[in-house]
């Protein structure tokens, strides 16, 4: 129960992050605009900590992989994936952003010595199946002569990096055992001074947007999409590992269908319903397993 009620949090909040990051394109910066999300969320993951007086003192070879986790996870990950929003639609980003779930997996394999077990790439290759039933249409639309090609390879490697933060997240809880909440915290404090390096080197202005609009996106994204939807994915990481926590990246893109039916008049076809189907059915496959331990060989 504790395992679904994280994955179901994590798909739910993600799902709907997925649309409001739109709201934060256009006037600021993307890499500047992740720096506020991030900030906010360090701010309040340290808060909490504070509160909780939980310990925040580590030794010098953890702060080391706290700065890998923000590197892949909480700045360059991010920037990409603000970059590729803005040259293709948000729906061919979720395309290639559910393929972590395999790159989880031989992360997971190649580094840390996870097994991989075939249930869960069947179940793996049955939802990113789905995924691109899912959004068949604007993969119809894809041209590889405009800046679509571009989006592709900035999703890609934003896909890559992140894969690579969850495993040095994998890392810190199996290995290091250490608790979530804190190098939670530590990863976004040096992601944020990641981008603010990033975007002070690279002449952006640190302006800001003040509307309803954007104000209440960051509110959003910094918030319920970063401290608390990071918090459980990495909760969700410490239990059932990297490979498994990594479908809910295949079903977050449903929630956002979902919402996007609500709110912007998404029409579901056949096409789209037979998708469904497959992720449903892939990530009940991968989750109905055991739980892959460290040492399993």
């Amino acid at each position: 129960m504790r395992v679904l009620l994280l994955f179901a949090a994590t798909v739910l909040i993600w799902g709907s992050t997925w649309i409001v990051v739109q709201w934060h394109l256009g006037v600021v910066e993307p890499g500047v605009s992740a720096f506020y999300r991030n900030t906010l969320a360090a701010l309040i993951l340290f808060a909490w900590c504070w509160k909780s007086k939980l310990a925040l003192r580590f030794p010098l070879k953890d702060h080391i992989n706290f700065l890998l986790l923000g590197l892949f996870l909480f700045s360059s990950n991010y920037w990409l994936v603000y970059r590729a929003t803005g040259f293709m639609t948000s729906g061919l980003v979720a395309v290639v952003f559910s393929t972590i779930v395999f790159f989880n997996m031989f992360n997971a394999r190649l580094i840390l010595k996870y097994p991989v077990r075939l249930v869960m790439v069947l179940g793996a290759g049955l939802g990113v199946s789905g995924i691109f039933l899912l959004f068949y249409g604007e993969l119809a639309e894809f041209s590889w002569r405009d800046n679509s090609v571009r989006g592709f390879a900035l999703a890609f490697l934003a896909t890559i990096l992140a894969s690579l933060g969850s495993i040095t997240a994998t890392y810190l809880s199996s290995h290091r055992q250490l608790p979530v909440i804190q190098y939670n915290a530590w990863g976004m404090f040096y992601g944020c001074i990641i981008l603010f390096l990033a975007a002070l080197f690279g002449g952006n202005t640190f302006n800001y947007e003040a509307t309803w609009q954007y104000s209440s996106a960051l509110l959003y994204l910094g918030v319920v999409g970063t401290a608390a939807g990071f918090a459980c994915y990495l909760k969700l990481i410490e239990i059932i590992g990297p490979g498994k926590a990594g479908y809910t990246f295949v079903m977050f893109p449903v929630v956002a269908l979902i919402i996007s039916t609500a709110f912007e008049g998404y029409q579901w076809s056949a096409t789209a319903f037979c998708g469904l189907a497959l992720v449903l059915l892939g990530s009940f496959l991968a989750l109905r397993t055991k739980p892959v331990l460290a040492d399993s060989v």
